[in-house]
């Protein structure tokens, strides 16, 4: 079983009876969260995306054609996972233009964009965009989708790239 696969799968059974994860982030912040995946897209959906999907993100949208995790029951937030047609309407924004090949695929946190570019760093394509950043800050964070995906689920929600590593004083 692939890593999305199965982080999906053993996400989906510590949720409690009412579909919610109990979640522990930064500053000792306890609540539910709702962990929300949209049915699987098709294959005639996958083809009208105008790029090659990394394998891993295709997979993804093979088994969810989308979603929203660590979701407020009652405030919203959290991290929606685009459909396809979200990430063309999304692309299609004035005032964004993204460069070509970089396609926007999740949006949460306070305007903070997960796109998919044609660059590799360390191995990943993944890139951040906040607010207010343009596309020629160096926000690549090294990490393929079911790299990013797994750790997000791992913090149980935060934005894990950018936790500064320290190390302890010697």
């Amino acid at each position: 079983m692939s890593i999305i696969a199965k982080t999906i799968e053993t996400l989906m059974k510590r949720l409690d009876s009412n579909g919610l994860l109990e979640v522990q982030q930064e500053d000792g912040y306890l609540d539910n969260v709702q962990m929300i995946f949209n049915s699987p897209s098709t294959e005639e959906e996958l083809r009208r995306l105008p790029f090659d999907l990394p394998r891993d993100y295709q997979e993804f949208l093979s088994l969810h054609n989308g979603g929203v995790i660590f979701s407020h029951p009652q405030y919203g937030g959290g991290f929606e996972l685009f459909t396809i047609d979200q990430i063309l309407e999304f692309r299609a924004i004035p005032g964004y233009d993204f460069p070509d090949n970089w396609f926007p695929i999740a949006y949460g946190y306070d305007s903070c964009c997960l796109v998919i570019t044609d660059k590799l760093v360390d191995s990943g394509y993944l890139f951040v965009m906040e607010t207010g950043d343009n596309f020629e800050e160096d926000h690549h964070i090294g990490l393929t989708f079911e790299n990013w995906f797994e750790k997000i689920i791992v913090a149980q929600g935060s934005k894990f790239w950018e936790w500064n590593v320290r190390s302890p004083n010697l």
